[in-house]
C-alpha cells in the first residue's frame, strides 16, 4: 500500500472523473494521498472530499498570494489558523519568483510566508514548501525565523546541495514529474545523492506528469513513473522506493498509515 505524497484531488479538473482516478491509484496500491492546500476556496473543497486516506493540508500559496490584496490575504490566514488543527500539515506556503508571478508583490509573499511560518511554529505542525526560484530567500526566512523545521519540500527539481540545505534543516524532499521528463539535469544529478531516508515520490496531479505518462491529466498513479525513473537513476526498484517513500512521510508528518 503506497502513498501519493504530494497532489490535488480537489482540483476542479478532477470533478467529474475523480472516483475513475482513485480506482486506478487503487489499482496501482496507491491508498494515500497528502493534498496540497492553495488557498481558502479550496481548503473548503478538501473538507468536502469523502475520499479514504485523504491527507488534508492547509495553507495559503504563493500564487493565491500573488493574485490578492494585503487584506484578502490577511482574512485568508484567519480562517488558516482556524482550521489548521484538521490538518497534518501547513501548506503550501513558500516563495515563487516564476514568470508567471509580479516581481513588484514579492514582499507581500514574503509577509505571508513568514506569518504561515510563525503559526506552523505555534501550532507545531510540519511544512509543505512550495519554492520556484527562490530557494536562496527561502532558506535564508527559515534560518530567520527557527533553527529547525519539519516536513518537505514539494515539487523538488534544484541542486544537491540546495537538498541538503534543507535536509540539514529537518525537511525532506519530494520529486515528482519532473524526474520523467526531458531536461531537469541538477534534478537528476542529484538524486543519486539524496539520501533514501529524505526522499518522497509525489505526483502533483493534475499537473507535472511524466513525459511517458500517457493521459492528458496527471494522476497518482504516475508516482509507479516517477519511482521508475528515480530507480534508473538509483539503482533501486520502484517497489523500494515507493515503500520507502510511504514510510518516510508516516514518520515526517505522524502518520498511521496502515499497511
Amino acid at each position: 500500500m503506497y502513498v501519493d505524497a504530494h497532489c490535488h484531488l480537489s482540483d476542479s479538473r478532477f470533478q467529474e472523473h475523480l472516483d475513475g482516478v482513485v480506482n486506478r491509484a487503487r489499482e496501482a496500491g496507491i491508498v494515500f494521498y497528502m493534498q496540497g492546500g492553495v488557498d481558502e476556496k479550496e481548503w473548503r473543497r478538501q473538507q468536502l472530499l469523502r475520499i479514504p486516506g485523504l491527507i488534508k493540508c492547509f495553507g495559503l500559496h504563493p500564487w493565491a498570494v500573488d493574485g490578492a490584496d494585503r487584506d484578502t490575504c490577511g482574512q485568508a490566514l484567519v480562517y488558516l489558523e482556524q482550521i489548521l488543527p484538521q490538518a497534518v500539515a501547513l501548506g503550501e506556503t513558500g516563495l515563487d519568483k516564476g514568470p508567471r508571478m509580479n516581481p513588484e508583490r514579492f514582499f507581500l509573499q514574503e509577509k505571508m510566508f513568514r506569518r504561515q511560518l510563525q503559526m506552523a511554529k505555534e501550532h507545531r505542525m510540519p511544512l509543505v514548501l512550495h519554492v520556484v526560484r527562490a530557494h536562496g530567500s527561502v532558506l535564508n526566512i527559515l534560518r530567520e525565523e527557527g533553527s529547525s523545521w519539519s516536513g518537505m519540500v514539494h515539487g523538488f527539481t534544484a541542486t544537491y546541495e540546495v537538498a541538503r540545505s534543507y535536509i540539514d534543516m529537518g525537511l525532506a524532499v519530494s520529486v515528482g514529474g519532473a524526474a520523467g521528463r526531458k531536461g531537469y539535469k541538477k534534478l537528476k544529478n542529484a538524486l543519486p545523492r539524496i539520501p533514501a531516508d529524505q526522499l518522497l515520490v509525489e505526483s502533483d496531479a493534475p499537473d507535472m506528469a511524466p513525459d511517458d505518462f500517457g493521459r492528458s491529466l496527471n494522476e497518482p498513479s504516475s508516482i509507479w513513473i516517477v519511482a521508475r525513473h528515480i530507480g534508473q537513476l538509483t539503482d533501486r526498484q520502484p517497489e523500494e522506493i515507493l515503500a520507502a517513500s510511504r514510510d518516510n512521510l508516516a514518520r515526517i508528518f505522524s502518520l498511521e498509515l496502515d499497511r
